[in-house]
């Protein structure tokens, strides 16, 4: 096992990475959509603030749709590829950054555009906004994931186990409104992590183990106090 931040991980099996990249192959294009969308809304918007017209208003309001349209068909077909438990209350996080990203970049570029700042400078600013807000996304979610699953493996807060290394799944409730999931490996102590229910779809759970977890791996309950498998 290792930590997501760096260390050693056993490389997964072959067979899983190659299903796994097939499936996320088709995520990308859905992604290339919203990162296309959004880049041109960015660039339109600029436009907007700067030089308004009709034209261009239409194309930032086009080109926003695609971009969400994009981020909703991503989230379907990714569900596909893993599954996930955030922290609570991660979308609204997640929501609050990007309105802040996009405040911050619509503020420097009516800012630009008042003092008539050169094009290159311009474009710099689209560029360097959509790079920060490639790497906010992929910062929130290292940060705000608590449980994933996928064909390589499992996720446990940040310490990520491939499958071979895996015998059970456990989901435990723990408390009011509260479920400890958890992998118990071969050779290396079980991992444990407390989510809140609320963000926790038992029924997707079940389905994504047996979407993803090899034959014969078990998804076991509390009350399996002898060790019987859980549906």
């Amino acid at each position: 096992m290792r930590n997501i931040d760096g260390g050693f991980l056993a490389a997964p099996d072959q067979a899983a990475l190659e299903r796994r990249d097939r499936e996320v192959r088709k995520g990308k294009l859905a992604l290339l959509l919203t990162v296309a969308g959004g880049f041109a809304a960015l660039v339109a918007g600029y436009q907007v603030l700067v030089d308004f017209s009709p034209v261009s208003l239409v194309v930032t309001l086009i080109a926003l749709a695609a971009a969400v349209g994009g981020g909703v068909l991503t989230k379907h077909l990714m569900r596909n590829v893993r599954f996930r438990v955030h922290k609570p209350n991660a979308g609204l996080v997640g929501a609050a950054k990007l309105t802040g990203l996009l405040v911050a970049f619509f503020g420097i570029a009516a800012l630009l555009g008042s003092i008539g700042a050169p094009g290159p400078l311009r474009i710099v600013l689209i560029a360097g906004g959509v790079g920060t807000i490639a790497y906010v996304k992929s910062q929130h979610d290292q940060q705000w994931v608590l449980f994933e699953l996928d064909a390589v493996g499992v996720r446990v807060e940040r310490t990520v186990v491939p499958w071979r290394d895996i015998t059970r799944l456990t989901t435990d409730p723990v408390g009011p409104g509260m479920t400890r999931l958890g992998a118990v490996g071969v050779d290396a102590a079980p991992l444990y992590v407390a989510v809140q229910d609320t963000e926790l779809d038992q029924r997707l759970l079940a389905d994504a183990v047996v979407r993803f977890a090899p034959q014969g791996t078990r998804l076991t309950r509390a009350q399996d106090s002898l060790g019987n498998p859980a549906s």
